[in-house]
């Protein structure tokens, strides 16, 4: 589970539908990817576009995803 990602998605505001939007993913499988049942290992677009809407830095992202 990437309890990090849902508490970074909801600090913004963003509902699992409005966080899939913007990352162009459908709710059901970004809801997978917050799960950790899908993307095991991000691949780097996810990671940037993760970056650009959760106003954080990728190595954060990286880090986090280590931990």
């Amino acid at each position: 589970m990437r309890d990090w990602l849902k508490e970074k998605r909801t600090a913004k505001g963003l509902t699992m539908a409005a966080m899939a939007e913007k990352l162009d993913l459908t709710e059901s499988y970004y809801s997978l990817i917050e799960a950790g049942k899908r993307q095991q290992k991000m691949d780097i677009v996810l990671v940037g576009k993760l970056s650009a809407v959760l106003s954080i830095p990728v190595a954060e992202i990286v880090k986090l995803e280590a931990m």
